[in-house]
């Protein structure tokens, strides 16, 4: 295969929920009791063995243990081969992170926290034939079978369209709530040209009390979907500290505080996802802070507000459908973004507090915000033009239009300005919570 047709190649996965039988579901939870049992005991085992020996065991050689293991403890018999090994693969995907300085010392899961387990393969060479070792079987126009190996039939509501001839992994997902899902992930190819490069640019400001504010004077508010249902959040935990831990009744509540948790997590991510297709749809480059998520969430004061805001998942699904829009998508340095003055470059000092950029050099005022924007924008396309661009990978895109702003291109919005038409929700970017 030569390179470039490797490079139009990426993994897609769908989320589908499932509908377990009670017997499906009874052994689904004892695969996860098996290989969380499996987990701790392939990570014990490396921590002995660099303790007593300083030895390191490899992912191959606990691999080559399985059968002497399967012999000890029948019960691993239960679960399909490859799905133990796929367990084997994240205790030894756990240490290379911890020595790439990405992730703590891997610690012991309990079993409340394993929730998932993985066939890492679909498809099969036997006797020189592709055979499924995952079938998918459609019922009707909305639910569809998945043939589990060892497992049995899962029912599935299958909410699109897949190519099964494409699918490469399957994993089974049990959330906090008590919901089941099957995430199938394909390969996907795209096209040498995906559409015209219109050589749009914006620079995009994320913030708290806006969400975000675009280059082009839009402001987006923030849906704060968190405190929308904080009230009843801390009533139904309130609840919860009140029941005996492990009882039948704890663990009705502990879904119940789990399901609110789920609500808001999924209104998130649906306004993310609109706003994200929004900005694909309508620019070819689109330029983001390199921000340091982890070290802003340490200020205790913007904590759950950053984190509610949800900058990251943002950035990421900009990222991916840009991918396959064949758009751009540029990391600058947030150094000064706010500071200098978007029309003569002065630097301004400022404080949180202080919500106007007002330049004492060339008399400009405007949205700090607005002001970042625009600075984001011109190091975005000072970027473009060196071509320095490494977020993504680029299809049948042109360079950019250039670095530089002059003063009368940089325009002022009012503090008031709507969102334009075509955003999300528009001036509601958010359908309301019933609490």
């Amino acid at each position: 295969m030569s390179k470039a047709k490797e490079e139009t190649k990426f993994l897609l996965t769908y989320k589908f929920r499932a509908y377990p039988s009670a017997l499906m579901e009874y052994r689904m939870e004892n695969w996860l009791y098996i290989l969380c049992n499996l987990y701790n005991h392939a990570l014990e085992e490396r921590k002995r063995a660099w303790k007593e020996e300083k030895r390191s065991i490899t992912y191959s050689d606990q691999q080559n243990s399985l059968p002497e293991l399967k012999k000890k403890d029948p019960t691993l018999k239960l679960v399909h081969s490859q799905v133990l090994q796929d367990c084997l693969r994240r205790v030894d995907n756990a240490f290379q992170k911890f020595f790439r300085k990405e992730a703590k010392y891997p610690k012991r899961k309990k079993l409340s926290k394993y929730n998932s387990f993985t066939f890492p393969q679909v498809w099969m060479k036997q006797k020189k034939r592709l055979v499924e070792l995952v079938k998918l079987e459609r019922k009707n126009s909305r639910f569809a079978y998945l043939y589990l190996p060892k497992l049995g039939k899962l029912k599935v509501r299958l909410h699109r369209e897949i190519d099964w001839t494409k699918a490469r992994t399957v994993s089974v997902k049990r959330e906090p709530s008590g919901k089941w899902y099957v995430c199938i992930t394909l390969e996907a190819e795209l096209d040498e040209i995906l559409r015209e490069a219109q050589e749009k640019a914006v620079g995009i400001d994320l913030g708290v009390k806006n969400l975000a504010t675009t280059s082009e004077g839009e402001f987006i508010e923030h849906p704060r979907f968190l405190k929308r249902l904080e009230k009843r959040l801390k009533r139904e935990q309130k609840k919860l500290s009140r029941k005996i831990k492990g009882s039948n009744n704890w663990e009705k509540q502990r879904k119940r505080v789990a399901k609110v948790h789920e609500r808001v997590r999924n209104a998130r991510k649906d306004f993310l996802h609109k706003l994200s297709r929004y900005l694909v749809n309508n620019y070819d480059y689109i330029s983001f802070e390199n921000l340091e998520i982890k070290g802003l969430v340490q200020n205790s004061n913007l904590a759950k507000s950053i984190l509610d805001a949800g900058w990251g998942t943002l950035i990421t699904f900009v990222t991916y459908k840009a991918v396959m829009a064949g758009a751009r998508v540029v990391r600058v340095d947030p150094s000064y973004t706010t500071q200098d003055c978007c029309v003569c470059g002065f630097r301004v000092p400022k404080t949180l507090a202080q919500r106007l950029h007002e330049c004492p050099e060339c008399g400009a005022v405007m949205d700090r915000d607005y002001n970042a924007s625009v600075n984001i924008l011109k190091k975005g396309l000072a970027r473009l033009k060196g071509g320095r661009v490494g977020a993504t990978r680029t299809y049948a895109c042109g360079e950019g239009s250039g670095g530089a702003l002059s003063k009368e291109s940089v325009s002022h919005p009012s503090q008031k300005q709507e969102s334009r038409a075509g955003l999300p929700g528009g001036t509601k970017p958010y359908r309301k919570l019933r609490p």
